[in-house]
């Protein structure tokens, strides 16, 4: 009775503590968790609950000069999922804590996520804390129709203490509601996704400064954008009564999933979003996108195990407005009015992926993949200035799962290649004026980003799980590292980069 007890007061903790779907490989068995609709769940009869603890340690050179030299991580997080008769309940919760020396360039948590960043130049340490929570439920009362909801939220904290000093709050909300119809053989869902998602940046320097000024960067797109002290009008870091600068981006969409059992899944997505950049009433930048997304599943039994193919694609695209804004006093009172607008960044990228699973019977497993991604953007930051840059990158990997025993192993190997570029560059007006400007850039900086993005690499990674009980509970210590390798380095600071963690876990 003490061990039943205990069990369900444990279960009972982590599904208050909230939740999200536990993310997971690719299963034939199970081919509705690939998708976003939780009700689909219902199908499985899975009541699980794990918790882990870890360390990693993350250094090398080739890296992108926002990242760290050095990069030490600690995680915490639990996962539960618990059947009823009539309800089924989802949670999990996570904490991450970083800590990276030798960092500087972006101040944003999550670079190169909006159209729009803003990078120091001072080396330094920085921390990062993330924090994730949510939880989902779903009514399985009764026998066709099912409802459900997911809802997930996650906090950031990340902090430079050198000057420039600088600390970033990002917070994301998403609602997913779904609705399922369970048929015989055939079954459907829907769910609608809210997805709310907001970061600040606020700088100061404290006490005797260690150089004449800071310097800030705001990047437009392409590294394109305005350099300036840190507390510039064009920077918008400090501006009068506008202490931060501010992002908030709203995204809604529609996903639709379909399934014949077990042996097809199909899902399609699309989702709009609109973001602005500003506050009280000063909108420096608009960029409305959407997306367009889709998956199918096909798993093929055989005599010995499941075969299992995979094809996605996903197609992004966004635009970019620099407001035309000034400042007007009346009665005392100085208001902000838009006059209007310039288009000056555009970006489309389409993923085209295709796998291949084979699950054993006897508990191994192989698979495969292959993607290709194409990303196309255009910078207009300055009349008669364009920049066109269209690139083709493909991927391929393989990986392995071999159970030995107490012992598990897993094991994989990549390669990525550029396998196509076209430039396009025009800098000069036709007419008889020979009009010469250009938006300043940060030209070095954008030249080791291009390096880090187009030399092809090898990397590979290995995992050793030994599962052990103790007390008469499940537990696993896990070992794990990636190695990536550059070729024909030659601007960033290595061809390597490694990645090493040990994991302590609990499944019950």
């Amino acid at each position: 009775m003490n061990a039943k007890y205990s069990l369900f007061t444990s279960r009972l903790v982590l599904l208050l503590a909230g939740a999200v779907l536990c993310a997971r490989p690719l299963s034939a068995q199970q081919v509705w968790r690939e998708g976003h609709n939780i009700c689909g769940l219902s199908l499985y009869d899975d009541t699980q609950v794990e918790a882990r603890l870890g360390g990693t340690f993350t250094s090398g050179g080739y890296r992108l000069p926002s990242e760290a030299e050095q990069l030490w991580q600690a995680t915490a997080e639990a996962e539960a999922e618990t059947h009823y008769k009539d309800l089924l309940f989802v949670g999990s919760f996570s904490f991450n804590t970083q800590h990276g020396k030798g960092m500087m360039g972006s101040m944003f948590t999550t670079p190169d996520f909006y159209p729009v960043d803003l990078l120091e130049f001072t080396p330094g340490p920085k921390s990062r804390q993330t924090y994730n929570v949510g939880g989902g439920m779903v009514v399985t009362r009764h026998a066709r129709w099912i409802p459900g909801f997911a809802l997930q939220f996650e906090g950031v904290n990340y902090a430079k203490q050198k000057d420039l000093r600088h600390t970033t709050y990002r917070q994301v909300v998403q609602l997913t509601p779904s609705l399922f119809y369970k048929g015989d053989r055939w079954r459907a869902g829907a769910t609608i996704i809210f997805n709310k998602n907001s970061e600040f940046v606020q700088a100061e320097q404290i006490g005797t400064a260690t150089a004449d000024t800071y310097y800030v960067f705001l990047d437009k797109g392409k590294r394109y954008g305005t350099y300036e002290a840190w507390d510039g009008g064009g920077i918008h870091l400090s501006d009068p009564g506008v202490d931060r600068f501010a992002v908030n981006q709203t995204i809604w969409g529609l996903a639709l999933q379909t399934s014949c059992g077990e042996s097809f899944f199909a899902e399609a997505e699309y989702r709009h979003s609109r973001g602005l950049v500003g506050e009280k009433g000063y909108t420096w930048f608009r960029f409305p996108g959407q997306t367009l997304a889709g998956q199918a599943i096909w798993n093929i039994t055989g005599k010995k195990g499941v075969h299992t193919i995979q094809a996605s694609a996903n197609w992004t695209g966004y635009e970019s407005f620099e407001s035309v804004i000034d400042r007007v006093t009346a009665g005392g009172v100085t208001t902000p009015v838009i006059y209007g607008s310039n288009h000056i960044y555009r970006k489309r990228s389409l993923a085209i992926q295709n796998a291949y699973a084979y699950e054993s019977s006897a508990g191994w497993s192989l698979s495969a993949t292959a993607s290709v991604e194409w990303e196309r953007d255009r910078g207009t930051h300055m009349y008669p200035f364009l920049e066109y840059d269209d690139g083709t990158v493909l991927r391929v990997g393989a990986q392995a799962h071999v159970p030995l025993g107490p012992f598990t192993l897993d094991g994989g190997l990549s390669v990525k290649k550029k396998v196509a570029q076209e430039h396009l560059l025009i800098d000069t007006d036709e007419s008889e004026d020979g009009v010469v400007s250009r938006p300043a850039r940060l030209q070095e900086w954008w030249d080791m980003e291009e390096e880090f993005r187009d030399v092809t690499t090898v990397g590979g990674f290995f995992n050793l799980r030994y599962n052990f009980v103790l007390a008469r509970q499940n537990f696993y210590v896990e070992a794990g590292c990636q190695l990536v390798h550059a070729f024909q380095v030659t601007l960033l600071g290595g061809s390597n980069r490694q990645e090493t963690h040990l994991t302590l876990g609990y499944h019950f």
